[in-house]
């Protein structure tokens, strides 16, 4: 973690910030995660662990849910601040931030949303479009419609929320 210095200066080996990839403790991680939630007035119990390539944050206790509104949209908004304040722009292991399970529950609904949408594009030979989703999410998308005969996807859209558009891998021009 970059605690003691500026975003471009020294790692904490001593060597220039030139992309070399950056290691962040877990205890680090853990210190930063109590003190924004602390920070945030929410009641809630951090725990981290080392998950080899990545560093695994839990959140639980009874504030809970204000991290899982809107879809999750706050959980994913402490796991993107807790990788830019860790890595200031260089490359590490990824922080990943959970609530008892949630994001696995997520990711099977996304999923399964995907695969019923396929099906419909399939059925109708129309394109459908989906809900805006993160880079995480899309690619969920783009991962189990890749194994979908049929089927072909395409990310729509500017800016961190973008739809994916599944079409029927027929037309070679899914705008038409």
């Amino acid at each position: 973690m970059h605690s003691d210095h500026a975003g471009d200066g020294p790692t904490k080996d001593g060597a220039a910030d030139d992309g070399a990839e950056l290691v962040a403790s877990p205890d680090e991680v853990m210190a930063l995660t109590s003190r924004i939630v602390r920070g945030l007035e929410l009641d809630l119990t951090v725990s981290v662990h080392d998950g080899g390539d990545s560093i695994e944050v839990d959140v639980s206790g009874p504030d809970r849910d204000y991290l899982l509104d809107r879809r999750g949209e706050p959980l994913n908004a402490l796991q993107y601040l807790l990788n830019r304040i860790v890595y200031r722009g260089s490359r590490g292991r990824r922080i990943h931030v959970d609530s008892e399970g949630f994001r696995r529950v997520r990711e099977d609904e996304i999923v399964e949303i995907a695969l019923r949408t396929a099906e419909k594009v399939k059925a109708s030979d129309d394109e459908c479009v989906m809900s805006p989703l993160n880079p995480y999410e899309r690619r969920l998308v783009h991962m189990a419609l890749g194994e979908v005969d049929g089927v072909a996807t395409r990310s729509i859209g500017e800016g961190f929320l973008k739809r994916v558009a599944i079409f029927p891998a027929s037309r070679s021009d899914p705008d038409s």
